[in-house]
């Protein structure tokens, strides 16, 4: 009896050993993959993708997986390259072997394709085109895939292929040349004819119905007449005689082109080249001489230590008035940029001029700019504004400007029609603000951004918090939410899918994604009908779309921070959902780990929020050891899967939780003048509260950043005893030192302190004290925690002896500290030889200090 009682427990004793999961190192990292490329059909029955090893060193498979979305069937082909679904079927169109293939997934055939010359696919069709080059003449070709046929056009010059399937193009027959245009597949309606050496080149507006084409009377001389066309009427007539301009730059000629014209058009911009085809030579002799000037602009300096280049000149702008029959000068060399609206017509243009501020750029690091409006019709400019951060956008019609006033913090438009010479506030009637409340880095405040246009333009869609925000240019109707304020009710932060500002929209339907700012989990919603629908959302993941299949079906990825962002695919409602890869399988045989959302009460008694990692297995009686590891703000990343691989710079979460290890994010608020002391509050605070609530205890806490994380990792060491153990990775020590000190592209690091991250209100000559209190180079003599910093001497974002002399401080001042220079490296590691081995010392470092194990001999 006892012989069975003691097998029983030895057999117990085997299955649990069995079952232990394996903690992740460096074999692990070698074994995971990340999805590379991946597409879905038209008709959403198929996807392809392809897999790499995240492990650089590791070679991936040639291999490109095909899934069928309905049976969840596999195939893989090999070393095919340049796959793409064309057609509206089941066609995947490859190379192999340097054989282009047409392979039919549904019927399991495939073919050569055995035309040599570029082959394309016409999105949304049947059709594959290419144009074959012949002598003497070329044939643009349509083959469609459905009828296995070809629509030639023979004896082709140029062509533009226009939407809804029709084309535009010049074919000669004989010695005539004939503008033509209609569907794809004919008839072809005759727009103009002349003798081929009498045509130049044609134009389409992107209105596609409207045109120009040059022509020239002399077939030995250069193109003399210009002519608009206009589809929908049959039309055309001559608009302009080149050679009627009466031109007098005598250091520059006008090109003599097919330029965008309207039917209504007064002007035309003329595109200008020096008249002798030489520009100045830019490029600066090398030399081991290098001179700083007062007065020189940054821009320049950057220019110069990157490209070895002085700034390009300008040419002037000129515009010919087709009423006034004469040319004007809109604009000499005396401009930083200008903008016109995207439209073939426009009476006015902005220009920008920064002549007085490109030495502000050491400390701004964004250039300001002057803004003029300039009337086409005279060229006359007048000054708008001075020395704004952020430039107009045009409508597209151009009739108005939009601009951000960042001292109002309000929309506001130009209207160009004559009626104002100023820029008038739009958006005083909203309930909320436009302005980013969550932006505390840089003091010149930012709008949420601008969503698009509808209503032909006339009507600007603007991005809340939350929501979109749609008002009326011309004043006639009340602003209007578009999201019907969904996003603010629910704690959604709405943005368009796909480009995400500027474009045209349409107020029936638009696919957005969500962020939930309570569960910090993105998912995706639909307008239709003015009604948002919720198409997935999950508190558990990040659901994020890849791909739009044309049948109104998703290729998508679900992920967590314990699920890897393999391929989904979902029907157009989302109701019908199929998971279609499993990429990294191997994590089951890991200690993975999971997140925890913490809330609590920063020091200054505002609501904290950071991210907890603990293991699977976690066990809510037990403390563990804690790393506390952090940069600005980290919730929204609550979701997001972090890979195991080797360490450029900060630890590797999934390696150190499944060894054991929880590690805390916590997310940071900014107060100006004061960086140091904000991360203080948060950081510290958060870590006393993983302790009162036992989650951890004093002794087994360590604490790691990297760059401005190391900046705050070394401040808060001198404010608290709190931490077993530190790594500070390539941080500021010294606010005074660094501040006037430059990085290798010519850039001062002012701007890093008045503009950026380290939160300054001002110059290191403003607010001395400040910048005094914040250098934790200072207060070294309070530190008591032992301290690892990683700085390498080729760092170009943050100086060599920053954290050089953290160290000869601490060291002076008998503290442990120790100091690793991978020679050579720059911010970050990119040798693998080097991330390897600081990988291996970072482990080392915190095992020695928080887990009790032996002291490693680098020590």
């Amino acid at each position: 009896m006892k012989k069975i009682f003691l097998l029983c427990i030895l057999s117990a004793g085997i299955h649990s050993i069995s079952a232990q999961k394996k903690v992740v190192d460096s074999i692990a990292y070698q074994s995971w993959k990340r999805v590379g490329t991946s597409k879905i059909s038209y008709n959403g029955n198929w996807v392809t993708y392809k897999t790499v090893f995240q492990d650089t060193e590791k070679e991936s498979e040639p291999e490109t997986f095909i899934v069928n979305t309905k049976s969840g069937k596999k195939q893989t082909l090999n070393k095919i390259s340049d796959a793409n679904f064309v057609g509206t079927g089941d066609i995947l169109m490859y190379q192999e072997n340097n054989i282009t293939y047409l392979h039919n997934l549904a019927a399991g055939t495939k073919k050569a394709w055995k035309i040599s010359d570029y082959t394309q696919a016409l999105e949304g069709t049947n059709y594959l085109y290419y144009t074959h080059y012949g002598n003497p003449a070329n044939k643009l070709v349509f083959f469609d895939l459905g009828k296995n046929d070809s629509i030639v056009i023979n004896n082709i010059k140029s062509s533009k292929i226009l939407r809804g399937q029709k084309i535009i193009f010049t074919q000669v027959n004989d010695n005539t040349i004939v503008l033509k245009y209609g569907d794809i597949k004919g008839p072809y309606k005759e727009i103009y004819s002349s003798p081929a050496d009498a045509f130049g080149d044609f134009s389409m507006n992107t209105n596609e119905y409207e045109g120009s084409f040059t022509t020239k009377s002399d077939p030995n001389n250069d193109v003399n007449a210009l002519h608009y066309f206009n589809l929908k009427t049959n039309t055309q007539k001559e608009v302009l005689d080149f050679n009627a301009i009466k031109w007098q730059d005598k250091d520059y000629v006008f090109s003599r082109s097919a330029y965008p014209f309207t039917e209504n058009s007064r002007f035309i911009y003329l595109n200008i080249r020096s008249a002798s085809n030489q520009y100045p030579d830019n490029r600066i002799k090398k030399s081991d001489i290098d001179i700083w000037k007062w007065n020189e602009g940054s821009m320049e300096r950057r220019l110069a230590k990157v490209r070895n280049e002085k700034a390009s000149a300008k040419d002037p702008l000129y515009v010919y008035d087709l009423k006034e029959k004469k040319i004007i000068k809109i604009s000499d060399s005396h401009y930083t940029n200008v903008s016109h609206p995207d439209a073939e017509n426009y009476p006015k243009i902005f220009k920008y001029v920064n002549d007085k501020y490109t030495i502000d750029v050491d400390w701004t690091f964004n250039e300001r700019s002057d803004l003029y409006v300039v009337d086409v019709a005279t060229g006359k400019e007048q000054l708008l504004k001075e020395g704004i951060n952020s430039t107009p956008f045009w409508n597209p019609a151009g009739t108005y400007g939009l601009f951000f006033d960042e001292k109002q913090q309000v929309w506001q438009t130009y209207k160009t029609d004559g009626t104002s010479n100023e820029f008038k506030n739009i958006t005083a009637q909203l309930p909320y603000t436009l302005t980013d409340e969550e932006k505390d880095m840089g003091k010149t405040p930012v709008p949420y951004g601008l969503a698009g246009w509808l209503n032909n333009g006339n009507s600007a869609a603007f991005y809340d918090k939350y929501d979109i925000w749609v008002v009326d240019l011309t004043g006639t109707a009340k602003p209007y939410s578009l999201t019907q304020e969904f996003g603010r009710k629910n704690n959604v932060i709405l943005r368009l899918y796909g480009s995400e500002f500027g474009g045209n929209l349409t107020d029936k339907t638009l696919t957005l994604r969500g962020f939930n700012t309570k569960t910090k989990a993105e998912g995706v919603y639909l307008l239709k009908n003015k009604k948002i629908t919720v198409l997935a959302s999950d508190p558990n993941y990040d659901i994020k779309i890849q791909s739009f299949a044309g049948n109104g079906s998703y290729l998508f990825t679900k992920e967590s921070a314990s699920v890897f962002p393999d391929l989904w695919y979902a029907n157009d409602s989302f109701k019908t959902q199929k998971r279609l890869t499993t990429v990294n399988p191997q994590q089951a045989e890991y200690n993975w780990m999971k997140t925890k959302l913490l809330r609590w009460k920063n020091y200054d008694g505002s609501e904290a929020e950071g991210i907890l990692y603990v293991p699977e297995n976690y066990d809510a009686s037990k403390t563990y050891p804690v790393i506390v590891h952090f940069y600005e703000k980290h919730t929204h990343e609550m979701n997001h899967y972090a890979m195991p691989e080797l360490s450029t710079s900060n630890i590797n979460i999934p390696t150190f939780v499944s060894r054991g290890y929880l590690v805390f994010m916590p997310d940071v608020k900014y107060t100006y003048n004061s960086p140091g002391n904000s991360a203080y509050n948060a950081v510290v605070s958060g870590t006393q509260y993983l302790i009162d609530q036992k989650i951890t205890e004093k002794g087994k806490i360590g604490i790691q950043g990297h760059s401005f994380g190391g900046y705050e990792t070394s401040y808060i060491l001198t404010q608290t005893p709190i931490y077993t153990c530190a790594i500070v990775g390539s941080g500021v020590s010294n606010f005074t030192s660094n501040y006037l000190n430059y990085r290798v592209n010519g850039i001062s690091n002012m701007f890093k302190y008045e503009a950026d991250q380290y939160r300054m209100k001002g110059s290191m000559f403003e607010y001395p004290k400040e910048y005094l209190d914040n250098s934790p180079i200072f207060k070294t003599g309070k530190v008591t925690t032992p301290t690892l910093i990683f700085h390498n001497d080729r760092d170009g974002a943050v100086p060599f002896d920053q954290g050089m002399g953290l160290f000869f401080a601490l060291r002076r001042q008998g503290k442990q500290a120790w100091l690793v220079n991978y020679k050579t490296e720059n911010h970050t590691l990119d040798k693998a030889v080097n991330q390897k081995d600081w990988t291996q010392k970072m482990q080392q470092y915190f095992d020695y200090y928080l887990k009790g194990a032996s002291r490693p001999e680098w020590m």
